[in-house]
């Protein structure tokens, strides 16, 4: 052999000896109730353990911990101090009632984190995220929540994906998402939330989904989506709104999807601008079916004539007679009502009205949407089986399903999630049709009506029920002639 092969030969064995001892075979010191593995991730498997606690000799080199579907009660804030190298943390589906201040302290690699189902966590400290730089998606989903603190999600510059819904959260402050400029879904329906406040959404420059809907929601601030212009889908269905103007739609310059169903909509002329605003909004929209005045009632708003909305009606009153049938056979008012029209003097056209969410907080809901959240047993079937190694064997008592983990973190989104536009369900999605549509001929009023300029009092929910429409055009309140009174 020549001299010089010499020190080459032995340098690669060497080299093949160093790289053979590094190669890990197995995870080191792995918790009893746990099944660890090393491909393609360090794991450790703890879920539907009956766990009350989170294991303290979970190896420091882990980088993906399940512990979900137990019934642990506290996250320490010494629970994963050593495990620096986390890239996913599961506990969702448990009985947290206390998150310590510090708990994720250090874990500057973690990419996603899933807290949903712990229904008594009705609070989270503001420094409770702090420093987790690289969180790309954060599931607080029906948990419990009654607030958002002031500074909750501080610091979460790489935040894309925050799951907030079905809790019980009623108020968001201004200014609570100001850190998350790269959030592109922001999900807060099913909650009880009854306004949107000017600073809002305020940092939110790259959102594209937005849901609101089934809340409570009765008043949006003219400027409340000034941040918003990449948003695509806006869900604001089944909520308390009457009136949204087309000066706080402006900013929504990208919008494609919109659904705005389930309101009690004024169709006067507190409606005009929005219903120019339809007029050249390109993208989907569902019907916006007219609560008042009486006449429009039922009608699709996008789909009146101009003139249909040059009157104003007196909503307060309107909307008070209308649900709780006011006047009684007699006509008389019912003792403890004023008579209609008599607040504060005559009705002035245009003007806001006064927060109407406590008469339609009773109004009974539709189902979850397919947007919702994720069914509370195939969601967490789906997550119990993406949790287990491709090569295990799986217990056919718990479960039946041999789902791998994709090695990005983005694949242990469960499919259900986040169903695409297109796959809605169609309760949920009907009708959905674009705004531009040709819109229908106005009915023609007949030449009694023409002639003598007057209106005819509409009878609503039973013969008993009188209401009064304002002609505002006249500038005088139309008479009910004695026998209609009968």
């Amino acid at each position: 052999m020549p001299q010089n092969l010499v020190p080459l030969l032995t340098g690669s064995k060497l080299l093949i000896l160093v790289l053979c001892l590094n190669i890990p075979s197995e995870v080191e010191s792995c918790p009893g109730a746990c099944v660890c593995y090393s491909e393609p991730k360090i794991t450790i498997s703890c879920q539907q353990q009956g766990l009350t606690a989170i294991p303290a000799e979970i190896p420091i080199q882990s980088q993906r911990i399940f512990l979900h579907n137990n019934r642990i009660t506290l996250v320490r804030a010494t629970s994963f101090t050593s495990c620096r190298n986390m890239t996913i943390l599961w506990i969702h589906s448990n009985n947290i009632s206390l998150i310590e201040p510090g708990a994720f302290y250090g874990l500057t690699k973690l990419e996603e984190l899933d807290l949903s189902d712990n229904t008594n966590l009705k609070s989270i400290n503001p420094v409770t995220f702090r420093g987790l730089v690289h969180l790309h998606t954060l599931h607080l989903d029906r948990c419990g929540l009654l607030e958002l603190s002031t500074g909750l999600f501080r610091g979460l510059f790489s935040l894309q994906y925050l799951y907030l819904q079905d809790n019980n959260l009623q108020i968001l402050l201004d200014d609570t998402f100001i850190d998350l400029a790269n959030l592109t879904y922001l999900f807060l329906h099913g909650n009880k939330i009854k306004s949107l406040s000017e600073n809002v959404f305020r940092g939110l420059i790259n959102l594209d989904r937005l849901l609101l809907h089934q809340n409570r929601v009765s008043v949006v601030h003219r400027r409340a989506f000034h941040d918003l212009g990449k948003v695509m889908t806006l869900y604001l269905f089944n909520n308390n709104l009457t009136v949204l103007t087309g000066d706080t739609m402006a900013p929504l310059v990208s919008l494609q999807y919109l659904r705005l169903n389930g309101n009690q909509w004024i169709c006067d002329c507190q409606a005009r601008s929005l219903w120019n605003w339809f007029k050249q909004f390109k993208g989907s929209s569902s019907e916006l079916e007219c609560h008042l005045p009486p006449r429009l009632a039922g009608r699709d708003l996008k789909r009146l004539q101009s003139s249909e909305l040059d009157s104003c009606v007196d909503s307060f009153n309107q909307i008070r007679t209308s649900v709780f049938s006011t006047k009684t056979r007699s006509g008389k008012l019912p003792t403890g009502l004023p008579p209609l029209g008599s607040h504060d003097g005559s009705s002035k056209c245009c003007q806001p009205e006064m927060d109407k969410s406590f008469i339609y907080e009773a109004k009974g809901k539709a189902g979850p949407s397919s947007h919702s959240s994720r069914s509370s047993n195939n969601h967490l079937k789906e997550k119990e089986n993406m949790s287990r190694p491709k090569y295990m064997e799986t217990d056919p008592s718990k479960n039946g399903s041999n789902k791998q983990i994709n090695d990005s973190p983005f694949g242990t989104f469960p499919s259900i999630v986040d169903p695409p536009l297109t796959k809605l369900r169609p309760e949920f999605l009907e009708p959905i049709e674009p705004s531009t549509v040709p819109t229908k001929k106005r009915q023609g009023c007949s030449k009694k009506n023409r002639s003598k300029a007057q209106c005819r009092l509409t009878q609503q929910g039973n013969s008993s029920t009188i209401i009064r429409i304002q002609d505002d055009q006249k500038s005088r309140k139309c008479q009910p002639s004695p026998s209609e009174l009968e």
